[in-house]
């Protein structure tokens, strides 16, 4: 008998059923496996399969009174590109999901003061939403009688490619499922290792903050291809710079060229963002900051995001 857990809640709260039908089997022949990059090569395929082939079957809820989510990470080099032509996922519902749409965060650090805490790195601020998309397809792989879920197979079709770069984010970009479907399909990864690359899954509501539910991981496929670019050429953050640093007033930037400012978001090493500017600036005002150390995360007109490390005297 095959076990399904759903988990409800950060606190753990947990509804365990056996069942026959364990909607995972289906996924054990599933190629091909993901495989990490070595080497820099033009449009390379780097399609990702993450499968369950255990005996126990788990799911996260993605729907909620209490907003709950959950995201899983795509490690990105600097000088990465990652355009994803089409996204599959293994949902759980009564009726078949009548959208899926695709929500992208940046990287934070949950515990900063802990580098060693395997659960540190969690979505950040939202970088990209994704709805021009549609259901491709479906196909029905099992049954959970409890809530009496349908679990699907679902390929989504997307009229735009994603185009993720590693400029956007610290090492790894997060993707959370939208839907009306109830829940995600999940595996305990680091017991297989099978296709997984990167973090266990992450989950966060609209009343709790983002954290790692270790040793799982969702169940996801990414068609995919990778382009690598020349660090000066990809990396506007090794180039971008913050004027004065220390400061105590204000800062501007350094060599934007033509890149204009669209946000900029100010965090503290604690990962609290302390301060929103909207706009295209050329300076921005500190002096009701603080004195200590800021992160400040630049977005710009052209989809990129610049992170910098200022110090308040």
């Amino acid at each position: 008998m095959k076990k399904i857990v759903f988990f409800l809640s950060a606190l753990g709260s947990m509804v365990v059923y056996s069942q026959s039908l364990g909607y995972g089997r289906s996924f054990s022949d599933s190629t091909p496996r993901s495989t990490p990059i070595k080497k820099a090569l033009k449009a390379e395929t780097c399609n990702t399969v993450v499968i369950n082939d255990t005996e126990e079957e788990n799911g996260v809820f993605i729907i909620g009174a209490g907003g709950q989510k959950a995201a899983v990470d795509i490690p990105i080099a600097a000088n990465q590109t990652i355009k994803i032509n089409s996204i599959v996922v293994t949902l759980a519902s009564k009726l078949p999901p009548t959208f899926v749409n695709f929500l992208f965060y940046d990287n934070t650090l949950s515990t900063p003061e802990d580098p060693e805490d395997p659960r540190r790195n969690v979505p950040g601020q939202q970088i990209l939403s994704v709805t021009d998309s549609s259901i491709e397809s479906f196909e029905e792989v099992g049954y959970e009688p409890l809530h009496e879920f349908v679990i699907r197979k679902i390929k989504i079709k997307l009229n735009t490619p994603i185009v993720l770069n590693g400029t956007m984010s610290d090492g790894r970009i997060w993707m959370s499922t939208k839907s009306d479907a109830n829940a995600w399909s999940s595996t305990a990864h680091y017991d297989t290792g099978e296709g997984v690359v990167g973090e266990s899954l992450a989950m966060g509501s609209d009343t709790f903050d983002w954290f790692q539910l270790i040793n799982q991981e969702c169940l996801y496929e990414l068609e995919a291809e990778c382009d690598f670019l020349n660090v000066a050429d990809a990396n506007p953050k090794s180039k971008v710079d913050i004027y004065p640093n220390p400061a105590q007033d204000h800062f501007e930037y350094q060599n934007m060229g033509s890149m204009k400012i669209v946000s900029v978001n100010i965090f503290d090493v604690s990962g609290k963002l302390v301060k929103t500017l909207n706009g295209d600036r050329s300076k921005v005002e500190v002096q009701d900051l603080a004195k200590g150390v800021y992160i400040i995360k630049t977005k710009t007109s052209s989809n990129i995001t610049l992170t910098n490390k200022l110090i308040r005297k």
